[in-house]
């Protein structure tokens, strides 16, 4: 005798309107596509005139008392706005809001439950179905969304620190450029007096006044300062590629931009124990590098946490419907795993692994904070030292230049004595402003250190979790 088959059952409307708004409901929206010839384009077309970067920088300065005069046009360049559009432009910034975005997006993951699924038996001997609900024990859901929001807070410091790195790329691009015009035009001065001093020594010699070596140590003096002015060239032009890639711009749209560089010709008057004091431990406890590592720790305490509620099973709830033979019958199953062969060990090993090593690390930047910090006093020391005695061999040196004119116009001195004591004094100039470079270079050290304005007081960053690109992408300028 044939069995008789059982016509195969087919989703219900209403079952396939619920499925479909399930999937529907989990679809990311589009994203446009990225072409690297339109990007390379957007990014070779960046300028400092851009109307919505002067809208942000106008924004930033009325939020900014300490920020000077807004800027009502194309602004003078200072070290402050050339922050802000290092902060506007710089794509390591973009890269840091990622970052946020996604520990963001992992709280709502954190959050959510798990979803009970369905399990259908077919005909023909039996119909029916199982729901499969599990109800999360041991406060795991909890203990996910601590780790999420310490996770969130960590790329929130992390987003500070990428500002401040920023901002420090800047200043020491802008600092080098500064230090490198400044060196040509002394260059310039002491090869020229060097030129002179090597022909008067040319015209001693055939005169029989001077000697061989002395009228080729003049020469050597001559060709060394050329090839220090073509150094310097050469690094002038780096420092301003440096400078446009710190702030996030191509080279040419630097060129004809005027910059200000008070901010180092009148450098800041520091006090001596300032790596020492107050702002010492405010950098110990409120860097936003040391505030990441905290949330990282406690992130890694609330992933252990989560490992070691692991160790009681989730209860599974199985309400169900089966129908055979014309009987209904109805059942509520519970179940659980049974933690028989592992009890979760291993994994809350590696946890309480990982929140150590959060541990090691947080120490280890605290010990290498108290090290940068140590050392740029020490620099600074040292350098305002070296400072002090370049004034006093320059003092020395124009005392002796003076003093040199005056015998030269009293006859007592020949040309070529002048021409030396002016190359001896453009040289000790040269040496002062090496000096004063390093001086601001320690004070920058400084500033990295401690996170503190140094060279800008009062500067503070701007909000920098919303991109200042899109809040600004209708600004127009001020002329239009």
């Amino acid at each position: 005798m044939r069995a008789r088959l059982c016509p195969r059952p087919t989703l219900t409307l209403p079952a396939f309107v619920l499925f479909a708004a399930c999937v529907g409901c989990a679809a990311p929206p589009p994203a446009p596509p990225l072409s690297p010839d339109a990007q390379a384009a957007a990014l070779e077309a960046r300028r400092l005139d851009d109307p919505r970067l002067l809208a942000f920088i106008r924004a930033a300065e009325r939020l900014d008392p300490g920020g000077g005069d807004v800027a009502t046009g194309p602004p003078p360049w200072t070290l402050r706005r050339l922050t802000l559009a290092a902060l506007y432009f710089h794509p390591d910034l973009d890269v840091a809001r990622s970052a946020l975005a996604l520990a963001e997006a992992g709280k709502v993951t954190a959050g959510e439950r798990p979803n009970p699924n369905v399990a259908f038996v077919p005909p023909p001997f039996l119909f029916g179905g199982v729901v499969n609900a599990v109800i999360e024990t041991g406060g795991k859901r909890a203990a996910r969304l601590a780790t999420a929001g310490a996770l969130a807070e960590a790329a929130r410091a992390d987003l500070v620190t990428a500002g401040w790195q920023v901002r420090g790329a800047v200043r020491d691009a802008m600092q080098a450029l500064w230090a490198a015009r400044q060196r040509a035009s002394m260059l310039a001065a002491e090869a020229a007096a060097q030129r002179k001093l090597a022909a008067a020594e040319d015209a001693r010699l055939e005169a029989g006044a001077a000697s061989a070596a002395e009228v080729s140590q003049a020469h050597i003096a001559t060709a060394s300062l050329a090839t220090a002015i073509s150094d310097n060239a050469r690094a002038t032009a780096e420092a301003e590629v440096a400078l446009a890639g710190a702030i996030g711009v191509p080279a040419s749209s630097l060129r004809g931009v005027a910059l200000d560089f008070g901010r180092f010709d009148h450098p800041p008057a520091l006090a001596a124990d300032l790596a020492e004091g107050r702002l010492r431990r405010a950098a110990l406890i409120g860097r936003s590098d040391v505030k990441a590592e905290l949330a990282a720790y406690a992130a890694a305490q609330g992933a252990l946490r989560e490992q070691l509620a692991n160790r009681y099973p989730n209860l599974v709830l199985s309400p169900g419907y089966n129908w055979y033979q014309g009987i209904n019958a109805f059942a509520l199953a519970p179940g659980f795993d049974l933690p028989i062969l592992n009890q979760n060990q291993g994994r809350i090993a590696e946890a309480t692994a990982r929140r150590d090593q959060a541990a090691a690390r947080f120490v280890a930047l605290q010990a290498r904070i108290i090290a940068a910090l140590d050392r740029a006093g020490a620099d600074c020391r040292a350098s305002e030292a070296g400072l002090r005695e370049a004034d006093a061999l320059l003092a020395a040196e124009a005392r002796r230049a003076r003093e040199v004119a005056g015998a030269f116009r009293a006859g007592a001195a020949d040309q070529p004595a002048l021409l030396a004591s002016e190359t001896d004094l453009a040289h000790a100039r040269r040496a002062w402003f090496e000096a004063r470079v390093a001086a601001l270079t320690a004070i920058g050290e400084l500033e990295d250190a401690l996170r503190q304005p140094l060279f800008d007081p009062g500067a503070t960053l701007p909000d920098l979790a919303a991109p200042p690109r899109a809040e600004f992408a209708g600004a127009e300028s001020p002329g239009r």
